[in-house]
């Protein structure tokens, strides 16, 4: 079942945020993402699977209740958004001229058991292929994210399934878009998936190499 958080007769974009079992969303994602002008309604859904599962099972759910908005982000319950976050990638995607143009990304930091930042560097094709870049917090095009057949929630990528995901739109000839004027800061614990080992990164990472690239 999904639960709302923010309610719009006429949304323009789709908010999900996947919960673990028990788990919450923020009091600052909560404060900082409703700094925003553009229509969005935002659901959540809590169950025992990875992010990308419980995202894709909160779309299906929405999906049999209502149309689907223009566009479509998921949003870790942990994240401080910077304010008008939505305002500013949506409309960066909305000019953008190039029909390939599947998804707006921005700059993010980790803070916490992690601590490094990544800028919104320009789109590279050839980059893309080799390592992520782009965080799994970027805004699609849905009827681009649909086409592509939506997440991929193999367990097995699990910590890398962002990467697999903009990977399988490069598969399609899509593309994303940076957005530097914009940002979010994600909070990482010691049992964050981003605070794993070398080792199982790499493990990973070699998953995604063989099955996208």
């Amino acid at each position: 079942m999904i639960k709302y958080l923010v309610k719009h007769h006429k949304p323009e974009i789709l908010v999900i945020t996947p919960l673990l079992t028990g788990h919450k969303v923020s009091k600052e994602c909560k404060k900082t993402l409703k700094r925003n002008k553009t229509p969005f309604e935002w659901i959540t859904y809590m169950g025992p699977g990875n992010p990308c599962k419980n995202s894709q099972l909160a779309l299906n759910i929405y999906k049999r209740e209502k149309p689907l908005p223009p566009y479509i982000i998921k949003i870790d319950n942990d994240i401080v958004c910077q304010r008008g976050m939505l305002d500013t990638m949506r409309m960066s995607i909305s000019v953008q001229s190039n029909p390939m143009i599947a998804y707006c990304y921005c700059s993010f930091v980790f803070k916490g058991a992690v601590n490094m930042s990544f800028p919104a560097y320009p789109f590279d094709a050839h980059r893309l292929r080799d390592t992520n870049y782009i965080s799994s917090c970027s805004l699609m095009d849905t009827k681009k994210f649909m086409d592509i057949g939506g997440w991929i929630t193999n367990n097995e990528g699990f910590r890398l399934l962002d990467w697999a995901l903009w990977l399988k739109f490069l598969k399609k000839g899509y593309i994303g878009t940076p957005h530097s004027g914009t940002s979010f800061m994600a909070v990482a614990s010691k049992e964050s998936v981003s605070a794993g080992s070398n080792d199982d990164y790499h493990k990973k990472r070699e998953w995604v190499l063989k099955n996208f690239v």
